[in-house]
């Protein structure tokens, strides 16, 4: 049995269907499920007491996710969702900031920031759904001061250079915040090399680390320079660190790492799941796994090709993604359907969403249910 045939026997859902429809949320596997009933039951024999080994192992997790992406520790935060870390970035930098980000951008990249008081400018697509970086750096002007993107559109399944798009904020003094949600897990991200100060991702899709779990990067330069403004009891330090033998609340300042970005008790079961997920994807090696969906993006094209399917995310190598997307008919979705295959179906475009899990057999598939009469 290869590796992916292991990884594969560890996703129930691959019994059930062939499933393309990671982009919408990723099932998750029987080591993760064997996980979570150990986790409550701990919880249901011993109560309170599962604290300080959990508080242990949630900042293993942390250094994970550091590790992961070549950062520190102390450079990430535990959060529920993207929506949440962008609310948690609200008030820390000028309303004056201006702010470029992408016409195809998930709401969640600019719709918060526009109702804060921010001026945003958009960068559109060309007429095949791709971005370039003249484009962005077209729209920068002096007022320009952040910088936020996909690494991967969610509709077009458009991959930025990150790298690039890095460079190009350090020239120009942006600050690049990036939502990896689409991307976590199957593409491999260095923080550094590409320059990013603030780094989002879900980890419901790649991660298949289920829903209400996720982290943010947040490098120190940013932290130093523009504190958050969302305060609560937890996310400061008080005169003692032993929080019961504090006498005086009202004397507090806020932490000086990323944990300022979490204001209450932490949501310890959804983070230490986060962590057999992630320790799962290490394990496997996500420049081996972004590899191997490079293999089956390729296949699939070779297929679309055969068939005289258009295919719609056919992008140069580097801004290819585990999201592809197919031009078929409403009749050819009804034939998918009808053979227990799963995928996102709108407006005559079928998304094919890729991950460790999938082989060639399920493409084949697919291909067979479109080729129907």
């Amino acid at each position: 049995m290869t590796k992916w045939e292991k990884i594969r026997a560890d996703y129930p859902v691959c019994n059930n269907a062939a499933y393309f429809f990671t982009n919408g949320g990723g099932p998750v596997s029987s080591p993760l499920v064997q996980r979570a009933t150990a986790l409550f039951t701990e919880l249901s024999e011993k109560g309170r007491g599962v604290m300080p080994g959990w508080d242990h192992q949630a900042n293993e997790v942390r250094a994970l996710v550091g590790e992961m992406i070549r950062a520190k520790a102390s450079e990430i935060a535990f959060i529920t969702n993207t929506s949440q870390a962008m609310i948690l970035l609200y008030g820390m930098f000028p309303k004056h900031y201006e702010i470029i980000t992408m016409r195809d951008e998930f709401p969640s990249s600019f719709v918060g920031w526009m109702h804060n008081g921010h001026t945003l400018h958009f960068v559109d697509s060309d007429d095949h759904n791709q971005i370039s970086v003249a484009d962005i750096a077209a729209k920068i002007t002096p007022a320009t001061r952040i910088l936020i993107t996909s690494h991967v559109m969610f509709r077009t399944g458009f991959r930025q250079n990150l790298k690039a798009i890095g460079e190009l904020c350090k020239q120009h003094q942006l600050i690049h915040i990036v939502d990896a949600t689409q991307s976590f897990g199957v593409n491999d991200i260095d923080v550094q090399e590409c320059n990013i100060d603030v780094l989002i991702f879900h980890a419901y899709k790649w991660v298949t680390a289920g829903y209400g779990t996720g982290a943010m990067y947040v490098s120190q330069k940013i932290l130093d320079q523009y504190p958050p403004q969302v305060m609560s009891w937890y996310n400061v330090d008080y005169e003692t660190a032993d929080f019961q033998s504090v006498k005086d609340y009202t004397n507090f300042t806020p932490k000086k790492d990323a944990t300022v970005f979490e204001p209450g008790t932490p949501p310890f079961v959804n983070i230490l799941l986060l962590g057999e997920a992630l320790k799962y994807l290490h394990r496997t090696g996500v420049p081996d796994i972004e590899a191997y969906v490079g293999e089956l993006i390729t296949y699939l094209a070779e297929k679309a090709a055969a068939q005289g399917i258009r295919l719609l995310s056919n992008y140069p190598q580097e801004h290819l993604s585990a999201i592809q997307l197919l031009e078929i008919t409403p009749t050819q979705n009804e034939r998918i359907e009808k053979n227990n295959i799963q995928a996102r179906y709108k407006n005559n475009r079928l998304t094919v969403a890729l991950n460790f899990y999938n082989n060639k057999a399920d493409i084949d598939k697919l291909f067979s249910a479109l080729a129907e009469a």
